[in-house]
């Protein structure tokens, strides 16, 4: 009976994410990043699309069940600790308060404006509260994917964006906090109640980090010395690694955070020690598979039927506040900060993006009756956007910089 469970959801996740991966690597050849080709890949083989028209044991071929999103999951928590791998901890340090300061101005900007927008065309203040709040948080997965992707991942300014990005993404865990308290009670929080809020996060998050730095790698070590009798000593480091990181994920969960920042730090736990360089060639292999898998799935969210019932001019406006917000947001502290204005804008430009936290709000604001569905179908089109829009710019950024030094 299991097998028949299963293998419904085993073979939805092939057809969206082969297919998708295909797309990402055409994506490649012609100079765009394989996220785009990732995530389109995934709105038109997703169940509001094609996968849900093909049948399969009575059911439509892709379904986003239990399953499929536990697996989606589990591949961002890969992705961030290998992402983790390329930051030790003197890294963080050494991005210090900039990256506090570009990472909380990045997060304001785009909730008070989101919130702003959406007041003036008419929308109630709790409706507005959730727009501003799911466009409030960077993703760090995309945005970690694609300073690898440009090889930048080391350069000061994508320390400090990835840095940002992390503390953005912790403070808006404490911003989802602070909104599902405002679903439930159907009043505002006060200012001092998001702000302990936000603190704890951000300390528990250190906290966690900490423990990662000093204790993770000699656990890791004194399991590479071991001697095993019944386990053969290839891929015991590995393997010790990777369950490093979904058991730091756990612990961020146990505590109130978002899994994959316990994953980065597990990630950065190991990114000194000396079997940092096996492990990110093992994770590197990883990443082949789960990141089609992590994009086309973020991709098949898209009802493509509720297009219709969106107001186009919104939809730009709340584009626009969700680009603006972030590229001036993060930009003009980090140009000021980097006294670099290429630099600084190039940070804006990273952390455009939105993802997992941004979904998570929107999908608590449509399950608990708040948000209307167009609504949702339409901030699920504005995170796809800064998603495609996002690797262009940072790209064509990167790249007028290789042509004037070339000059």
């Amino acid at each position: 009976m299991l097998g028949f469970d299963v293998i419904p959801s085993l073979v939805g996740i092939l057809f969206i994410v082969i297919p998708s991966l295909l797309l990402g690597r055409l994506c490649a050849r012609i100079g765009l990043s394989e996220i785009i080709g990732f995530v389109i890949g995934g709105v038109f083989l997703g169940p509001f699309a094609l996968g849900g028209i093909i049948p399969f044991f009575d059911k439509p071929i892709v379904q986003l069940d239990v399953l499929t999103l536990g697996l989606w999951q589990m591949s961002g928590i890969v992705i961030l600790f290998a992402a983790g791998l390329h930051f030790t901890f003197k890294d963080i340090l050494a991005a210090g308060y900039k990256s506090a300061i570009i990472g909380t101005a990045g997060l304001i900007m785009p909730l008070v404006l989101g919130y702003t927008i959406s007041l003036v065309f008419g929308f109630d203040w709790i409706i507005s509260v959730l727009i501003g709040a799911t466009l409030s948080a960077t993703s760090i997965v995309i945005s970690v994917t694609l300073l690898e992707e440009l090889g930048k991942e080391k350069t000061p300014e994508g320390n400090i964006l990835v840095n940002a990005a992390v503390i953005d993404d912790v403070l808006g865990l404490a911003v989802l906090s602070s909104v599902v308290s405002i679903i439930t009670l159907n009043s505002i929080p006060s200012i001092e109640s998001v702000l302990i809020t936000a603190a704890e996060s951000f300390g528990l998050w250190i906290v966690l980090l900490l423990v990662a730095v000093f204790v993770l790698p000699k656990i890791i070590h004194g399991i590479a010395l071991a001697k095993p009798t019944s386990l053969e000593l290839r891929g015991i480091k590995q393997s010790a690694a990777i369950g490093s990181a979904f058991g730091f994920a756990a612990l961020a969960s146990i505590i109130g955070l978002n899994p994959i920042l316990g994953a980065f730090a597990a990630g950065m736990g190991l990114a000194g020690s000396k079997l940092a360089g096996q492990i990110r060639e093992f994770t590197g292999e990883l990443k082949i598979i789960v990141a089609p898998l992590f994009f086309a799935i973020i991709g098949a969210h898209v009802d493509l039927r509720q297009i219709s019932e969106v107001n186009v001019i919104f939809l730009l406006a709340v584009l626009a506040v969700a680009i603006l917000s972030k590229m001036f947001g993060c930009g003009v502290p980090a140009t000021i900060l980097l006294k670099n204005k290429t630099k600084g804008f190039r940070i804006g430009y990273g952390m455009i993006a939105r993802g997992e936290v941004a979904f998570i709000t929107a999908g608590i604001g449509v399950v608990s009756g708040v948000l209307p569905d167009f609504i949702y179908t339409l901030l699920i089109l504005v995170i796809l956007a800064t998603i495609v829009i996002t690797p262009i710019l940072l790209k064509n950024s990167f790249k007028s910089a290789v042509h004037n030094s070339s000059r």
